[in-house]
């Protein structure tokens, strides 16, 4: 029988690092995207090229053996086969979890109207803390009874992940010979929390960790706040890559302190040890110093209202330190930054400089961060932001 594996969500991350590895364990790839124009298109040419960069290479490799639905146009169709699949990967942004839940709770009830017990694992690779807590509080809002309920609880894993391999923006020679095409960092693992329901899915790249809550803070409010934090002040110095980045010893000397502020936070909310977050800062900081894949900091800082949000890379490890009794004034000051962030092809960047002109800095920051001013640690954390936005504003004046 033909492994099938759906994948939610066919972007960067989707096409270009988990077809990619579940293609070449053997399994069928089902693809699921809001965008029906490049839906009909995948179809239509039944393969796209994958370019993967690193090491000061590129290598090329052609993906097919896929089918593409739309979420919307073929949603009945879409549940009809999640009712049938026994592993689905999610690589969508959080404002596109809902939609997710309209798919697995549909798909729940026609399981059971099915009498189909086989597990079904869903994997979410969506650089977000809390996701599995917010997807089983969305998936369980929509079920209508306890049976349905207690069949998603005893059937259905919902299981977070990290995303290892980076989705890079295609280089003009790259899209003139397929426009279809995506292009990615390297990365040939799979690494899923182990809370899996029934037997583990056929996929050598799979790698099981505990801890993967933890796991996933550590990445994105520590990794990649450090990326965001290095676009957003490249961006204010008019800067356009990553590598320039790497070697200003500003951005340098504001990501090292931030990163330990983060840590510090992480690794006591969740449990890690000093040696634990000393590893993970050499993680990050040796693939910064020794940049290999020239990236776009427009791409790092994209979509800065949601990077700034209540539990997202600055808002999240900054509460944490203020929890702990540490003043997290360089997490603050690259919050403040991005604030600044400004990209006329970026509508979210738009949106969020429109909003500032209007309604004014001081109304702006808790509502874009979602802070309650009249709680103390997020009224301080408020400040310590206002603070260092006027202070970079008076200094560039």
């Amino acid at each position: 029988m033909e492994k099938r594996v759906m994948i939610i969500g066919a972007g960067k991350i989707g096409r270009g690092y988990l077809a990619d590895l579940f293609g070449d364990a053997g399994y069928h790839i089902i693809f699921v995207d809001a965008f029906t124009e490049m839906v009909d298109k995948l179809n239509e040419a039944g393969k796209y090229t994958l370019f993967i960069s690193g090491e000061g290479k590129v290598d090329k490799k052609i993906i097919s053996n896929y089918e593409a639905y739309s979420c919307e146009r073929d949603f009945d169709r879409v549940v009809e086969i999640i009712a049938d699949l026994n592993i689905i990967c999610v690589s969508l942004y959080p404002s596109a979890f809902p939609s997710v839940a309209d798919q697995l709770s549909e798909a729940i009830k026609l399981r059971i109207k099915n009498n189909n017990k086989k597990p079904l694992n869903v994997f979410f690779f969506a650089n977000k803390v809390f996701t599995a807590r917010k997807m089983k509080e969305l998936i369980t809002e929509r079920l209508d009874s306890e049976i349905e309920k207690n069949y998603f609880m005893e059937n259905v894993g919902i299981i977070e992940a990290l995303t290892v391999r980076g989705g890079v923006k295609p280089t003009d020679e790259m899209l003139a010979e397929d426009p279809l095409c995506v292009s990615s960092s390297e990365g040939r693992v799979l690494k899923v929390g182990d809370n899996i329901i029934g037997e583990k899915p056929d996929m050598p790249f799979m790698e099981y960790l505990d801890k993967m809550e933890g796991r996933l803070a550590k990445k994105v409010w520590c990794g990649n706040m450090l990326h965001c934090t290095m676009s957003a002040i490249g961006n204010y110095k008019g800067y356009k890559y990553n590598i320039e980045c790497s070697k200003d010893n500003y951005i340098k000397n504001i990501i090292d302190k931030a990163f330990d502020e983060a840590d510090f936070g992480v690794g006591e909310e969740f449990g890690f040890t000093q040696e634990e977050m000393l590893e993970n800062k050499k993680h990050y900081f040796d693939v910064f110093w020794d940049c290999k894949v020239k990236d776009d900091i427009a791409r790092l800082a994209a979509d800065p209202m949601r990077k700034l949000s209540y539990d997202d890379r600055y808002i999240g490890p900054a509460l944490l330190c203020l929890k702990r009794g540490k003043l997290p004034y360089f997490l603050a000051r690259s919050a403040a930054y991005l604030l600044m962030y400004d990209n006329e092809e970026d509508t979210v960047a738009i949106k969020m400089q429109n909003m500032i002109r209007e309604k004014g800095i001081k109304q702006a920051i808790p509502e874009i961060c979602g802070l309650n001013l009249e709680i103390e640690n997020e009224n301080i954390l408020y400040q310590l932001i206002y603070d260092n936005y006027m202070e970079i504003c008076f200094q560039k004046n």
